[in-house]
């Protein structure tokens, strides 16, 4: 197949959508397919276009064995709806004349969501091309920033559901990453034989089990100390100001630190809010490079992976975990719903209630002080992300429902 895929995000920028499109694209490529990923000039999260790529509408270039076609945008920080409604706006415009006319001929059109605008301009090509057009849904957008408040006016709201609608009806196959997302579409009335499910995985080979006691560990003055580490978006989804209360109430417990790596619009309040504090038990890290992260998960302890109490959240499965699991580190969780279905399956660390600062704290204690049980969670963890969530098998799994949707 000639595969036309649109994200706007695509590395070197980081998080999960970029991450998951890069991993299938790649392993498409492996089974003979030719992939052209469609994408925005990477700035995400800080809003800064790399000296590489500015001063140009469109750059393109190949990635293991991936075209990838960028075109430009609005680049703004994650943080704020306005300006990164206008960033999601422009990439929607760009994609849609640069795919529809500059776009090599393809088979197939997918576009993957939030936001959903993307996948407008991914039906857009595909209606100009002619060609099928599938959709990914990555979270229920806009249920997910409705239920956060990120936007309230009635008149949006309306706009975005019809939309969502639209994009459900039009679609000639949609794919979610979660069995409840597949339900929770299924049972808004949409034909059940052309919604599937393809969930996040992992390339077991490169997020793998290391030293405890690596480089990272020593630069960063670990020592001995037991680490309670948060990778990823210091975003409006993840409640982190409830692992800020975790961390005064154990302030007393001089072995244990909090670490937060990483970028997003909360990430400066929280880091005031720490200092206010006088949190000398926390720290924070910018973003690191995706090379480095096999070595932050060895060096953690413990990995928190929270999120607010959310009914949304509930279809929810964070593609940190699949990295926390292969990477052989024991967790806990801030979420209900599929996350913990999964946790519990795994048998890889603990589920809390969300947003309770107490049950976090009693968790990281009886994890602290039991290593053999981190050390049974972490191996749970690691057998079975290998077992069923190998990254080239859900790729394959991909590729043969765009197969039945592609022209003979």
């Amino acid at each position: 197949m000639r595969i036309l895929f649109l994200c706007q995000y695509f590395p070197p920028e980081m998080g999960a959508p970029a991450a998951r499109t890069h991993e299938h694209a790649r392993e498409w490529v492996k089974l003979g397919h030719e992939v052209t990923v469609l994408c925005g000039l990477p700035n995400h999260p800080d809003g800064v276009i790399p000296e590489k790529y500015r001063g140009t509408l469109l750059y393109r270039e190949r990635i293991d064995g991936v075209n990838v076609l960028r075109c430009w945008l609005y680049a703004t920080p994650n943080r704020g709806v306005f300006r990164r409604s206008i960033s999601f706006v422009s990439f929607m415009l760009s994609a849609m004349f640069f795919g529809a006319l500059r776009a090599p001929a393809c088979d197939v059109v997918v576009a993957t969501s939030p936001q959903m605008l993307c996948g407008l301009a991914g039906y857009v090509i595909a209606l100009v091309k002619r060609r099928p057009f599938v959709l990914e849904v990555r979270d229920l957008w806009p249920k997910q920033i409705i239920d956060l408040g990120a936007v309230t006016n009635p008149l949006i709201v309306g706009l975005l559901s019809g939309l969502e609608r639209f994009m459900y009806h039009s679609a000639r196959a949609v794919v979610t990453v979660a069995e409840a997302t597949r339900d929770e579409i299924v049972g808004r009335g949409f034909a059940e034989d052309k919604v599937f499910t393809v969930t996040n995985g992992i390339d077991g080979d490169f997020f793998c089990p290391m030293e405890r006691d690596s480089p990272v560990r020593q630069e960063h003055g670990w020592g001995g100390k037991i680490v309670v580490m948060y990778i990823g978006t210091h975003g409006l989804s993840h409640g982190l100001g409830t692992i800020l209360d975790t961390a005064e109430m154990l302030l007393p417990r001089k072995d244990i630190q909090f670490v937060f790596v990483g970028a997003g619009a909360e990430r400066e309040m929280l880091m005031q809010q720490a200092q206010d504090r006088y949190l000398k038990n926390v720290q924070f890290l910018p973003m690191q490079q995706k090379d480095l992260m096999p070595q932050f998960y060895a060096a953690a302890d413990i990995c928190l992976v929270p999120l607010k109490k959310r009914r949304v959240f509930l279809y929810n499965i964070p593609s940190k975990m699949f990295e926390i699991m292969a990477c052989g580190r024991p967790i806990i969780l801030g979420a209900r719903g599929q996350a913990q279905k999964l946790l519990d399956e795994a048998g890889a660390g603990v589920a809390v209630e969300p947003e309770d600062p107490q049950a976090y704290a009693h968790a990281i204690l009886k994890l602290a002080d039991h290593p053999e049980l981190r050390e049974k969670y972490g191996r749970h963890g690691r057998e079975h992300a290998v077992a069923h969530y190998s990254r080239a098998r859900k790729a394959a799994d991909f590729a043969g429902i765009l197969e039945r949707v592609c022209p003979r």
